[in-house]
């Protein structure tokens, strides 16, 4: 019995898929197998932190952005108990500021900042792309960031992730995000609001990256079908 009901519940899977199309596939085999977990790609150190997003060439369309992306990173990770102390990334921003005050050719180290700040530790992020738009396609536009991670020990004065001679620009972090209508991005309000929802999926990819998680979130991943 337990081989013919394995049989039908083949048939019924492959049959479905025939009739729906692929997405169907995707539930039935997360219900089947489960997600599974993705392991930690570096263990931070528990000491003082600051998450610093060093963004030059202002790929974030609002300063703002660079101070939620940070603290989203922090508190994800003092929440989970991987760091006891973080520094507010705001604070990040004023120092490289004032460190760069009528000298603006001279910008300040991303170490310095986090010497002046008595951290130990320093999550540099440098966004990359920031695309609204995205991807378009028949499902809509697929808001999609891009950015740059290292950790840098400042203590043992190194950088601790990724590896320089493996990934010399640091670990490059992809988030895309569900599907949205044009005309979310026609108003301020609503340019906005998916502005936030892409900062805060940004920073949980980075933060991911120090702790086990579940490998897939089922609901985005789906995303939705237009009719």
């Amino acid at each position: 019995m337990r081989i013919i009901s394995l049989i039908s519940l083949s048939a019924a899977i492959l049959g479905v898929s025939v009739l729906s199309g692929c997405n169907i596939v995707t539930p039935v085999a997360y219900a089947i197998e489960g997600p599974g977990q993705v392991d930690a790609e570096y263990t931070l150190p528990n000491k003082k932190t600051v998450v610093f997003v060093d963004d030059p060439r202002n790929i974030l369309p609002r300063t703002a952005l660079r101070t939620t992306l940070g603290d989203a990173v922090s508190i994800d990770l003092m929440q989970r108990d991987h760091l006891d102390s973080t520094v507010a990334s705001r604070d990040a921003v004023m120092v490289a500021r004032s460190g760069t005050k009528g000298e603006s050719s001279k910008l300040m180290s991303v170490e310095a900042i986090g010497r002046a700040l008595d951290c130990a530790q320093v999550i540099h992020i440098q966004p990359m792309v920031f695309d609204l738009a995205g991807r378009s396609d028949d499902r809509g536009i697929r808001p999609t960031a891009m950015v740059r991670v290292k950790v840098l020990d400042l203590e043992n004065k190194m950088r601790s992730y990724p590896m320089a001679e493996i990934m010399p620009d640091g670990r490059e972090i992809t988030a895309v995000i569900r599907e949205k209508d044009a005309s979310a991005l026609r108003t301020r309000a609503g340019r906005t609001q998916v502005e936030d929802e892409l900062v805060r999926k940004i920073a949980l990819e980075v933060a991911q990256l120090f702790y086990q998680h579940e490998r897939v979130d089922l609901g985005e991943n789906l995303g939705t079908r237009r009719q």
